[in-house]
């Protein structure tokens, strides 16, 4: 059984597949704009927690109305990787209380990305679950997050 240890920086990205435009939001109200819109179709946004996993950075996505399409998450990568090419990119297609289904596609991120998702959902998303069920890539895990004054950690074991 793994344990994390998982940061979240305090800076979430949003993009938007469809227009092209990225930017940065701190929870201090500053937004600044990494890439402007194109003048095409906008579409949905999709906000970006960076997590540090271990020591591991990661970027991940999350719906804020509905799981993107197979054009958007395609469009969503590609953006991620020319915005940071060295942090690789879990996204939520799925997501209610205590359970998360993620997309990573690479081995490595499977655990940490499980580890991220359950740190989010406790403190961005308000979900007091005692454990989460999170599915990474067709694989089952339960995860359990705490707060130990200073940082937070996740065990992660597969089911």
């Amino acid at each position: 059984m793994p344990e994390f240890a998982v940061r979240l920086e305090d800076e979430a990205l949003f993009v938007v597949p469809g227009s092209g435009a990225l930017w940065v939001y701190d929870f201090g109200n500053k937004t600044k704009v990494l890439r402007d819109a194109n003048e095409g179709n906008s579409g949905p946004v999709f906000q970006v927690a960076q997590a540090t996993v271990a020591s591991m950075k990661l970027f991940l996505v999350l719906p804020t109305f509905a799981a993107a399409t197979l054009v958007e998450q395609d469009r969503i990568f590609s953006m991620l990787a020319e915005h940071d090419p060295g942090r690789p990119v879990a996204l939520v297609v799925e997501q209610s209380e205590g359970r998360v289904v993620i997309v990573a596609g690479v081995a490595d991120l499977v655990g940490p990305a499980a580890a991220a998702a359950a740190v989010v959902r406790t403190c961005w998303e308000w979900d007091e679950s005692p454990g989460f069920s999170i599915v990474v890539d067709q694989r089952d895990h339960f995860v359990t997050v705490k707060h130990d004054g200073e940082a937070w950690q996740a065990t992660v074991q597969s089911e």
